[in-house]
């Protein structure tokens, strides 16, 4: 098996991921389950390190941004997205003052913050990192972007995500119809890169649908169909679908339900080493 390169992830363009994700604005919570199950479990374990200034990287529909302004010990929170659609309908929908928007890409924070790179106390993110394809400049600008003792904690997904859709879609044909996540020895690998403190815990999340077709229709209404570069060009045949389909209908469960499994890592990164190459101490 090939394995991906820890700083790289086979994902097509920022421009490609901003359009589906403005696309999907009006109606991600309307189908965002597992997104909300993880954003709440990413809250509550950072009871204590969300706190004073916070940038939200990756922050839609403003889900986890209105949630920390909340915090009566967050002074401020940044909401960073590259898409567009996703800052239109979360400054729509929430108003608190400590609030702020900003258009930009996770890959670029020194270009998207400027003068407030190095004033976070926490950097935050909810399943938007799998999305980016070069970790290591992910993680260098995340780390630049944390005062000397801030935090980065976030949720991300691991390659085990999918894996019922993924053999299901092996049973029709050989393209690649679901997203490739970056496994995790290879995200530790780019986080240590940049933090001197790691800490990465696994969570499997399975959720239940009635039918294949809602299940894929969930998934595209969350701007989180596949974007891999790998996917089937163009349309997929009627009669590959409904051989998907079929593979899939074999896994229902006792209950009746067809199961979807997401693999869940929760990191937590401390002692960002770019602060001391800021500061003079070393590289």
């Amino acid at each position: 098996m090939t394995s991906l390169n820890p700083s790289h992830n086979a994902l097509p363009s920022v421009q490609q991921i901003a359009q589906a994700f403005s696309q999907a604005a009006q109606t991600y919570d309307q189908v965002a389950g597992l997104q909300r199950l993880v954003a709440d479990e990413l809250l509550a374990r950072g009871q204590t390190l969300h706190t004073g200034k916070v940038l939200d990287i990756g922050s839609g529909t403003g889900y986890v941004s209105a949630h920390l302004a909340s915090k009566t010990d967050v002074a401020s929170v940044t909401g960073i997205d590259i898409a567009q659609g996703m800052l239109d309908f979360a400054s729509s929908q929430h108003t608190n003052h400590k609030l702020s928007w900003l258009l930009g890409d996770a890959q670029n924070l020194p270009s998207a913050l400027g003068a407030h790179l190095g004033s976070f106390e926490a950097v935050v993110s909810s399943l938007a990192i799998q999305w980016c394809s070069d970790l290591s400049a992910l993680f260098s600008g995340v780390a630049q972007s944390l005062t000397p003792t801030g935090v980065f904690h976030a949720a991300t997904l691991g390659p085990n995500t999918l894996h019922q859709l993924k053999w299901a879609w092996a049973q029709a044909d050989d393209y690649q119809h679901v997203n490739e996540f970056v496994a995790k020895q290879a995200l530790l690998a780019a986080l240590n890169q940049h933090f001197d403190e790691v800490e990465l815990v696994v969570k499997e999340v399975v959720l239940s649908y009635d039918t294949v077709q809602k299940l894929t229709r969930d998934l595209k209404d969350l701007g989180a169909s596949n974007h891999n570069t790998k996917a089937a060009p163009g349309l997929t045949g009627v009669g590959r679908l409904r051989r998907m389909m079929q593979a899939y209908e074999s896994l229902r469960d006792d209950n009746g339900q067809l199961p979807i499994t997401y693999e869940v890592y929760f990191i937590t990164a401390t002692q960002p080493k770019a602060t001391a190459s800021r500061s003079g101490i070393g590289s």
